[in-house]
């Protein structure tokens, strides 16, 4: 289990956290939301030790991540970026085979066994035709599965992605979210992602997971604390939740 206990965090002695605890539900999706400045981008930063907190813990399995290893760490938790580092000049097979490297040193060959692995990735994924192509040669869409690729590779037990849909065009988010989903099912994979699209959180969802001004206001099923007054008074906006074929779908006005 994965689980923040009382942090305190601050940037240059503004506070962003003062006394934050929270745990993400095993094999479960949960999301992230807030307004801007709520603490979304800290938090996620936090979980995947990219800062330390001052004060309090951050445990994996009942062990504070700053006491493990980055390559243990790295075989437990894998992070997709809201923006990857693009390497233009890289072909698809050698960028997916960095997956492997927390196994590895920078100057181990992949084995027999991690070729395996990568072509049953990239085929799960739907990538095996793109392996020799440049990174440069891809689309959006493809890109951001090259990159899920790399962190799945990883064999990690828990997935943080950062705006995963930002920069993807509105018929590749749903795939990619349908993706994780799958993936989620299939492999047993606790995800954890901060999303904006309040609808795309509420179908791809077990545990949201609401800040505001560095607290947690709510937390639980999506439809819990998606609801038109949290929303209203959270976000500032005038809202109703509609009912649909597919689920319920809130309209902002």
């Amino acid at each position: 289990m994965l689980k923040i206990e009382n942090v305190y965090f601050a940037y240059r002695q503004k506070k962003i956290f003062t006394n934050l605890s929270l745990a993400l539900k095993e094999n479960q999706i949960t999301t992230v939301i807030g307004p801007n400045g709520s603490g979304k981008s800290t938090l996620f930063n936090l979980l995947t030790r990219s800062v330390q907190p001052q004060a309090g813990k951050i445990l994996l399995n009942g062990q504070d991540i700053w006491q493990i290893s980055a390559n243990k760490f790295a075989q437990k938790v894998a992070i997709l970026h809201q923006q990857n580092r693009l390497y233009d000049e890289i072909s698809v097979a050698d960028l997916v085979k960095m997956g492997r490297l927390p196994y590895h040193s920078l100057m181990t060959v992949s084995s027999s066994v991690d070729h395996d692995k990568i072509e049953q990735m990239l085929d799960y994924l739907g990538i095996s035709a793109l392996k020799d192509k440049l990174m440069s040669q891809l689309s959006g869409g493809q890109q951001q599965r090259v990159w899920l690729a790399v962190a799945l590779l990883q064999e990690p037990e828990y997935l943080f992605l950062d705006e995963p849909t930002t920069y993807l065009d509105l018929h590749f988010q749903y795939r990619f979210l349908k993706l994780l989903r799958q993936l989620n099912k299939q492999k047993k994979l606790t995800i954890c992602m901060v999303l904006h699209d309040l609808n795309q959180t509420l179908r791809f969802s077990d545990q949201v997971i609401l800040l505001n001004k560095g607290e947690i206001k709510e937390s639980g099923a999506p439809q819990e604390v998606i609801t038109e007054p949290i929303i209203s008074k959270n976000f500032a906006i005038n809202c109703e939740l509609v009912s649909t074929k597919t689920g319920p779908f809130l309209r902002q006005y």
